[in-house]
């Protein structure tokens, strides 16, 4: 490409609204790192936890990216709750001592087992006997860390966040916020039927990052994370590495 077409090409890129060269980027980082064969990283309660958490946020990403550039970001709040929740549980895992995470893990797996028990508890109460079998479940051996300050961070959200010292404050506020527009509230209810004098109007809910600016720096934040904690759980070094040559190729 000469120098006057590259200039061209950079001055058309600069014409185009920020919300669209973001969802992009933001689309194609996502389909690379989703493509990624992670076969080389070795099966351990850790890495399984941290590879799945990526797919998982990149995959909110670009969903993220999607709604907004159709025009429907407003509608994305589920989206960038799950985002936000992803990101702060893997700040949350950087945080402590590499021979504590699997145990830290494990805590959450325990707690997501006796929630299961316990929906299909409230299941039999509402007069529906389910067939589900939960024997792989209850057969799923664990090793809970016994430091209850870190079990219960595994179990609490808000207190995984606080344990980030500050690191997650900006992250925690998104994921509050989206969370009115994620459930059956009241925020919900009035932000697409509001008050308009007196009269029923029409509305839809507010959206923080209209251009994706911050979202786009979060998905660096992500990758960075994710590369640090494989290496620490003994990936090696070009396996992890790719996962960031994936995400910076098309920066």
């Amino acid at each position: 490409m000469s120098g006057r077409t590259a200039k061209a090409a950079r001055r058309i890129e600069r014409a185009r609204p920020a919300h669209e060269v973001n969802a992009a980027f933001l689309i194609e980082t996502a389909e690379r790192i989703l493509r990624l064969d992670l076969r080389g990283v070795p099966l351990t309660r850790v890495a399984q936890f941290i590879v799945g958490w990526l797919r998982a946020a990149f995959e909110e990403s670009r969903a993220i990216a999607l709604l907004t550039r159709a025009g429907v970001a407003h509608a994305a709040a589920p989206n960038r709750r799950s985002f936000a929740e992803i990101v702060v549980r893997l700040q949350w895992l950087h945080g402590i001592a590499s021979v504590d995470r699997a145990g830290a893990l494990d805590a959450m797996l325990e707690d997501e087992k006796d929630l299961t028990r316990k929906f299909f508890k409230h299941l039999s109460e509402m007069g529906y006997d389910s067939d589900a079998d939960l024997t792989a479940m209850d057969e799923l051996v664990t090793e809970v860390i016994e430091e209850g300050r870190i079990a219960h961070q595994a179990k609490r959200f808000v207190d995984a966040a606080k344990a980030t010292n500050g690191a997650s404050v900006g992250l925690y506020y998104a994921w509050r916020e989206e969370t009115q527009y994620t459930h059956a509230t009241g925020a919900l209810a009035s932000s697409y039927a509001p008050d308009e004098g007196g009269m029923l109007g029409k509305g839809t809910p507010p959206v923080v990052d209209p251009d994706l600016d911050s979202h786009r720096l979060v998905t660096m934040l992500s990758v960075t994370l994710v590369y640090h904690l494989l290496i620490e759980e003994g990936v090696e070094s070009d396996v992890a590495k790719s996962i960031v040559l994936a995400f910076f190729e098309s920066a």
